[in-house]
C-alpha cells in the first residue's frame, strides 16, 4: 500500500470517530505480519512513548490483538471485519438513541396526552415489532398474517430463547414453526369471502405495558401504531385473547358451529353485511387463504 492510500485510509478512520495515532496505527499494521511496538512506531511515526498506550486502546476496542511474549507483538484485525464492529456499534447507538429520543418525547407531553407513534410503511411495523420483542422479559401476544410472522420468526426465536412465554394467532394456511411458542391458528373463517378479505396485519402485546397494532386494508398500504396506553393495550390484547378463545371453541365444536352459523361462520357476522350482498363461500380448490381477519 503506497504512502497516500495510507494516509487516505487513516483519514477515514479519523472520520469514523479513531484518533489520529489510532488511525495511524491500525493503517501500520494491517496487512503485515505481527509487529512489535517499537517497529509500528517506526513505520507510522507515532511517538514511542505514545505507540504502546495507543495500541493498548485499539486492542481494547478489538480492533487489535495483542500477542504476548517475549517480544510482545501486535497484529490488526482485517478491514472486514473492523467494518463490521463499527457497524454493529454504529446501530447500537442509533438504536439506543432512538428509543431514548422517544422516552423523552413521551416525557414532554402533557398530562392529558400519551405518545403514539405511527407507522406507514411494513418494514418500519416489522422493526417496531423486534424492538419491542427484544425488550419482552413475561409475556408476549402475537396475532399476524403468514408472511409477517415469517418476518418476525427470528426475533420471537430469540424472545423465546430467553424464556419469555409466546403466545401467537397465527393467520393463513403457511405454517410458520416457533419452538416452544403456544401457536394456535385462525380457521375459523376458512372459506369465507369478506368484503376486505385480502387485509394483512400485525398485532403484538409485550408484557402488558406496550403494543404495535397494524393492519394494510389493501394487502399493500400499511398503517400502524405503537404505544404504551393502557386502554389501547388492553384492547389489543383482549382481541387477540377473545379470537384465541374462538379458535379453541371451533376446534371442539367446528362442525356445530358450522351447522348453526354457515360455512366460515359468515352468519356470526350477519348483522353488519349488507342485506343485498351476503357473504359467499369460495371452494378448497379455488385456493383462497384467509389471510387476515374482516376489518368490516
Amino acid at each position: 500500500m503506497n504512502d497516500d492510500r495510507m494516509s487516505d485510509f487513516a483519514q477515514a478512520l479519523s472520520d469514523l470517530g479513531f484518533s489520529q495515532y489510532e488511525a495511524k496505527c491500525y493503517v501500520g499494521l494491517m496487512n503485515r505480519e505481527p509487529q512489535t511496538g517499537y517497529r509500528v512506531s517506526k513505520a507510522t511515526g507515532v511517538p514511542q512513548p505514545k505507540v504502546y498506550e495507543t495500541l493498548r486502546r485499539l486492542v481494547s476496542r478489538g480492533v487489535v490483538r495483542e500477542i504476548p511474549g517475549e517480544p510482545t507483538v501486535f497484529s490488526a484485525i482485517p478491514p472486514r471485519a473492523l467494518f463490521d464492529d463499527l457497524r454493529g456499534s454504529f446501530e447500537r447507538r442509533l438504536e439506543e438513541a432512538e428509543r431514548s429520543a422517544r422516552a423523552m418525547a413521551a416525557s414532554e407531553l402533557p398530562r392529558d396526552l400519551e405518545y403514539v407513534e405511527r407507522f406507514t410503511k411494513r418494514e418500519d411495523v416489522v422493526e417496531a415489532v423486534k424492538d419491542c420483542l427484544a425488550a419482552a422479559s413475561r409475556r408476549v401476544y402475537l396475532s399476524a398474517s403468514a408472511n409477517e410472522l415469517a418476518a418476525l420468526k427470528p426475533a420471537v426465536d430469540a424472545t423465546l430463547a430467553r424464556g419469555v412465554d409466546v403466545v401467537v394467532l397465527a393467520f393463513g394456511r403457511r405454517e410458520v414453526p416457533m419452538r416452544g411458542a403456544r401457536i394456535f391458528r385462525h380457521a375459523s373463517t376458512e372459506g369465507a369471502v369478506y368484503r376486505r378479505h385480502q387485509a394483512r396485519h400485525i398485532a403484538l402485546v409485550v408484557d402488558s405495558r406496550e403494543t404495535v397494532n397494524a393492519i394494510a386494508a389493501d394487502g399493500s398500504a400499511w398503517q400502524g401504531i405503537r404505544t404504551a396506553s393502557v386502554p389501547i393495550i388492553a384492547a389489543v390484547k383482549g382481541f387477540i385473547r377473545h379470537d384465541i378463545d374462538m379458535q379453541q371453541v371451533y376446534a371442539d365444536f367446528g362442525e356445530k358451529l358450522v351447522e348453526a352459523y354457515g360455512p366460515g361462520l359468515q352468519e356470526l357476522e350477519s348483522y353488519r353485511q349488507e342485506a343485498s350482498k351476503p357473504a359467499t363461500r369460495v371452494d378448497e380448490a379455488d385456493g383462497f387463504d384467509s389471510g387476515a381477519p374482516s376489518v368490516s
